[in-house]
């Protein structure tokens, strides 16, 4: 009895060596937050512009951490920043 021909492979891609999650991390972003009283925020509203955000502050890496072996605690120092939100006035907030 006759055999099916295998399906043919597809094409490889070149591998990238290190992956990214390997590599170290260090970002710079800025955090917003828009008070509501009620959880209506779409993908679409409020609009996704500093205002009616409100900018809290920019958070700036200020070390670098590596991915420790076997997915554990990152090693090296980490990062903390204590953010203040407010006065707020309403029953809730979104972070962006």
């Amino acid at each position: 009895p006759a055999m099916a021909a295998a399906p043919p492979l597809p094409p490889r891609r070149p591998r990238r060596s290190p992956p990214p999650a390997a590599r170290p991390c260090k970002e710079t972003f800025n955090v917003f937050y828009h008070e509501s009283d009620a959880d209506t925020a779409t993908a679409l509203a409020p609009p996704w512009m500093e205002n009616p955000y409100v900018k809290v502050d920019t958070v700036a890496a200020e070390h670098l951490s590596r991915p420790a072996a076997g997915g554990g605690r990152p090693a090296g120092r980490v990062n903390r920043k204590t953010l203040r939100l407010g006065p707020l006035a309403r029953a809730g907030f979104y972070l962006a």
